[in-house]
């Protein structure tokens, strides 16, 4: 009778016990699930899937050395072909059979593994021309990784075959350097002496923001970090930026704008101050290539590339001729010459130079065409 007893008490404590463990299995998972709907697609990676893929889906992570087979490396292009979208979504879904990847349907919504998926593919995979991806993936794939990378990290060939190299939009100083503005105005116009050329009228505005916004969220800043959104005239670090790194296109208003102090420059007199002194670097033709240009670096500017047609109006040039350039060359004639001299130079090389760059959309400005008013912007 006691041994029966006995038997019925710790029966009943087993059934307790597995009750007790479904209650918490189903309770934990609710809660899982609750905290899964307030994620966004980039959280959702990194609470449930970076454990084991990595934060950045390279496949390496501190429990991913046990694992075999191993978890897949998400930015590797050899798996661009086979992980289709319907395939990342059943894995997600269902789990891989003989691999450590479970189902995730009693945790994650469709919707919320659906947008995990496309966060995986659209920041976390080498970029393709697939018309399933992105605008701004795609747009890269197309026209960009031939140079940067599929993984935005320099192509091999470009690595030493162009000088300098193209841009490796995945170490830190790429995030140091690179504002969104800067990077803006590098599509649109171009870099001068390098092999980036301008993309204005070739990409559509729409287009460029959309390839830029795609390299700076798949390969320079995970979602929260923080990027570099400069100042107009301070870093973040507070110091004054140099004239190189004051980037932003000028719009047709601010062309016209007049040389500072009520100054009215003299091109011809400019014009012979420039011939004796400048042309040496500048060159005759203002294109930065001087005879001595050769020895300088950073080059000489190029007045007649698109990035300095749209970056130099009167009162950038006269800022630039009498403060010099911070890291090149490039003097302070402001302790040479005097303010009207300098107005003088800086009226020729906006005449001669600059203003070629945008004299059809000021001619339709000034007779009040097609492309005039303040919110023009090129």
């Amino acid at each position: 009778m006691t041994e029966a007893c006995s038997r019925e008490n710790r029966q009943g404590m087993m059934i307790m016990l597995q009750l007790f463990l479904s209650v918490a299995v189903i309770f934990f998972l609710s809660v899982l699930s609750a905290s899964a709907t307030e994620n966004s697609p980039h959280e959702t990676y990194q609470k449930y899937c970076a454990s084991c893929h990595g934060r950045k889906g390279e496949g390496s992570s501190t429990i991913s050395g046990g694992m075999n087979p191993p978890p897949r490396k998400f930015n590797d292009a050899s798996g661009l072909v086979e992980l289709t979208r319907e395939r990342m979504i059943k894995s997600v879904r269902d789990g891989r059979p003989g691999t450590a990847m479970s189902s995730w349907s009693r945790i994650l919504t469709e919707a919320q593994i659906e947008g995990v998926i496309d966060y995986i593919q659209d920041r976390l995979m080498p970029s393709i021309r697939s018309e399933n991806a992105s605008l701004g993936r795609r747009l890269f794939a197309q026209n960009c990784s031939v140079c940067h990378g599929d993984s935005g990290d320099t192509a091999v060939w470009a690595q030493s075959g162009l000088t300098p190299p193209p841009r490796n939009f995945t170490d830190d100083k790429a995030r140091q350097e690179l504002s969104l503005e800067r990077m803006l105005f590098s599509v649109r116009f171009g870099r001068p002496e390098t092999a980036m050329p301008a993309w204005s009228g070739r990409l559509s505005e729409e287009e460029i923001v959309a390839v830029v916004h795609y390299i700076r969220g798949a390969f320079m800043f995970q979602e929260g970090e923080k990027s570099v959104e400069k100042g107009a005239e301070k870093g973040e670090s507070g110091a004054a930026l140099s004239e190189e790194e004051k980037e932003g296109s000028l719009d047709l208003v601010a062309m016209r704008e007049p040389m500072p102090q009520s100054l009215k420059g003299d091109a011809e007199w400019g014009m012979r101050f420039y011939l004796a002194n400048c042309s040496v670097c500048h060159g005759k033709n203002g294109d930065g290539r001087g005879p001595r240009a050769e020895f300088i670096e950073p080059k000489p500017r190029n007045f007649r590339h698109p990035a300095s047609q749209h970056k130099y109006n009167r009162p950038r040039l006269f800022e630039v001729i009498s403060k010099g350039m911070v890291r090149s060359e490039m003097p302070a004639w402001e302790k040479v010459l005097s303010p009207q001299e300098i107005a003088n130079v800086g009226e020729y090389v906006f005449l001669t130079f600059i203003k070629p760059g945008h004299n059809e959309e000021l001619k339709k400005m000034e007779t009040g065409g097609e492309g005039s008013g303040k919110d023009v912007q090129h």
